[in-house]
Parts: structure tokens; sequence; C-alpha cells
């Protein structure tokens, strides 16, 4: 059977307390609401939320469009549908700003690496198709890293090995057995020409190929080693 809704017990406790009512609005002596304090309580609550709302907006541009913002990074940009949506949720312009900081402080570098990894991916692919097989690249990558550490300068192997193109051209160099940087950046014992030593440094012969340029160190080497 339901509660008598109009019985004393349903809003009052046995000493005619009001229920829910805290005790420090209860006069216990003349059994009555001490309204006087309620009301200040009520007032004092009332003036402080008017002063959270009237705080947070005074930060609030006039118009989505007068965020005055700095963008931390060229691959983000103002968006006017997102300062439009912050804008309807009263964001401040630190709070907008904030919101671009943390899209440059967290978002942006994972998505780096993943481009980064989707175009190693791409490249390994590429030398896939260009040797056959994925356990033929396999094979011929460490061929090409033993050999590299004993005859490439490790800044010009780590330059060459970024790229399917780079890679390919190490695999040619080994083939060849054609003399490079040695590790310490010298020549190798064979030659030991200062100024063909100096050329290939140059990033025209180790990383653009340029034709024109291999061609005058390979006439050098001829010049020094005629019967070869």
């Amino acid at each position: 059977m339901s509660e008598n809704l109009l019985t004393p017990s349903a809003t009052s406790d046995s000493r005619g307390k009001p229920q829910g009512l805290p005790d420090k609005y209860w006069d216990e002596k003349r059994g009555e609401v001490r309204l006087e304090s309620l009301i200040a309580d009520f007032n004092n609550m009332a003036a402080r939320d008017e002063n959270l709302v009237e705080t947070n907006l005074r930060g609030v541009p006039e118009s989505y469009d007068k965020y005055d913002l700095k963008i931390p990074s060229p691959y983000l940009e103002r968006d006017d549908e997102v300062l439009r949506r912050m804008y309807d949720k009263h964001f401040t312009n630190d709070q907008a700003q904030l919101v671009y900081d943390l899209a440059n402080e967290r978002v942006i570098p994972v998505l780096s690496e993943l481009t980064v990894n989707f175009e190693a991916q791409k490249q390994i692919e590429k030398l896939i198709r260009h040797f056959g097989s994925a356990e033929r690249f396999n094979e011929i990558s460490r061929q090409i890293s033993t050999w590299a550490s004993q005859n490439l300068n490790k800044n010009v192997y780590d330059a060459l090995a970024t790229t399917a193109e780079g890679v390919i051209a190490l695999y040619q160099l080994m083939s060849s057995n054609e003399p490079m940087m040695s590790r310490e950046g010298g020549m190798t014992e064979e030659l030991s020409d200062a100024s063909l030593r100096k050329m290939m440094e140059d990033p025209r012969y180790w990383r653009d190929k340029d034709p024109t340029y291999v061609a005058k160190i390979t006439k050098g080497f001829e010049k020094l080693y005629p019967e070869k």
C-alpha cells in the first residue's frame, strides 16, 4: 500500500524537522526552520555561481573569429568550424589556445610517426618488388649491412639506407666493388689519393649520383690505375 503523502511522517521526522534539512538550519528549541541562515547561505551560493559564470565569460571573445591564437605547428591551421564549436561552448581564448597546444604536443607526433612508418613500408614494398621477393631482399639487406660496416662512412650509409633508391645504389656499389669512403671517412687502401677522396664526400656522388660528377671520379681512378 502506498504511503499517505499527507501524514506528518512523510515530510518531517519525529521532532517536526523537515526531511533533508541540514541540522544547521533547524532550531531545535523553537521547533522551526532558521530561515535567515538558510536565505543567507543560498544568496552566497548564488553570488558565487554568478561570479564563476561572469569570470569565464570575461575571457570569451566577441565571436569565434576573434580568437587570438598562436598556431604552434605548420601542420595545424585555424579551423573556423572548430573555433565555432569552441565558441558555442564558451571557450576562453586561453582554453582555445590550450586545445591547439595539446594537439601539437600529443597528436602531431603520433601522426608524424604513422606517416614515417607508412612511407617506410612503401619503400620496403618497392625494394621487395625490385629484388623479386621478401626473402631475397632480406638476404641482400644483410649482405649490404655487412659490406657497409666495413667500407662506408656511417653517415653515408645512414643517408642512403633511408630510401629504396639509396638501398639499390648501395647494392650496385657492393656488387661492382667500387671503392667508397671508409668508416673513418678516408679512402680504402687501394685508392688513397686525397683529391678523389674529397670528391667522393660530395653529395653529388653518394646521394645524387650525378653522372657528370661520377664520371670525373671514374676518370680519376682510370688515370691512377691505367692497368685496370
